[in-house]
């Protein structure tokens, strides 16, 4: 039984972590810039358990793998291109491909994003909303891809992201006075939050259950 409660748990967790995923991109639906992530399902097994099938065994005993539940700690990234729409200010900009616009953080780490919805500070320079300067290629924002084989980008917050690995500049077309907005599908995400909060509410029910069964069991072992 404990088995099955721990089946049940590792749905509670994974489909939670999937609910707060979804959750995210709903809150990020009109963040320029955001790209959309989908959390990572993988089957747990454990070979544990003996089992003995005199058809396919030949009466001879083998281990089988058991499903114990799913694990969801991790998603991916869609780096599909969200709409490019006209901005309403000057000095913003969206990117007409693959790339990253460069920004040096506050912390002097260097940052890429794609949220072109820029300004200038006081001493003229192009700068986000958070104050943080662009990394700029003339009168243009820099555009920047990994090198080959040279790792990927990892959200780290802020609609940013950091390098795994080396970053080169590119010749992407870079389109002024237009941004990109965040490339999440509101009805998809609805869908399958709800799809999500069925799930978690099934592992619930499952738990329950084999709660009720074991204390069954108990009762009749006194």
């Amino acid at each position: 039984m404990s088995h099955l409660l721990n089946v049940s748990k590792s749905g509670l967790h994974a489909f939670q972590y999937h609910l707060d995923t979804v959750a995210n991109d709903v809150a990020n639906v009109n963040t320029l810039g955001y790209k959309a992530r989908q959390a990572e399902f993988e089957e747990l097994m454990t070979n544990n358990y003996a089992a003995t099938d005199t058809l396919l065994l030949n009466d001879n005993v083998d281990t089988v793998a058991i499903q114990s539940g799913v694990r969801a700690d991790d998603y991916t990234v869609d780096m599909s291109l969200g709409k490019v729409v006209a901005s309403e200010g000057p000095d913003q900009f969206a990117i007409a491909g693959d790339g990253f616009f460069q920004v040096t953080g506050r912390d002097n780490q260097i940052y890429y994003t794609r949220d072109g919805a820029f300004t200038r500070d006081l001493a003229g320079a192009v700068v986000n909303a958070r104050g943080e300067r662009i990394t700029m290629n003339g009168s243009q924002p820099a555009v920047f891809q990994p090198a080959l084989n040279a790792g990927e980008l990892v959200p780290v917050g802020e609609n940013k992201y950091t390098a795994t690995g080396a970053m080169q500049q590119v010749g992407v077309e870079v389109l002024e006075g237009f941004v990109e907005q965040s490339n999440v599908d509101l009805a998809t995400a609805i869908t399958d939050m709800m799809i999500a909060q069925r799930a978690y509410a099934m592992n619930v029910k499952a738990a329950q259950s084999t709660d009720e069964m074991m204390s069954g069991i108990n009762q009749f072992k006194q």
